[in-house]
């Protein structure tokens, strides 16, 4: 493990999560999924071994942050028409 992964909350990648999910404003909304997104990238590339308890949820949340892209890319589509 490098030393700036050893600065890094293990839970940094939650609290960007939750900001993206919760964001309302659709022009921040790009930022905060990709900020959420490498926030857990890092994360699943810190862990070791096969914790699968931690692995789950940081998965799941991937999930969740593309299908929240996809709805706010469609929006912005919608609303453009």
């Amino acid at each position: 493990m490098n030393s700036t992964a050893n600065h890094r909350s293990p839970l940094e990648w939650k609290h960007l999560y939750e900001a993206a999910v919760l964001e309302l404003d659709r022009q921040r909304l790009p930022m905060r999924i990709e900020e959420a997104r490498q926030a857990i990238l890092r994360r699943l590339h810190d862990i070791t071994g096969e914790d699968v308890t931690e692995k789950e949820p940081l998965t799941n949340a991937l999930h969740v942050l593309q299908d929240l892209g996809k709805i706010g890319a469609e929006d912005a589509t919608s609303d453009a028409a």
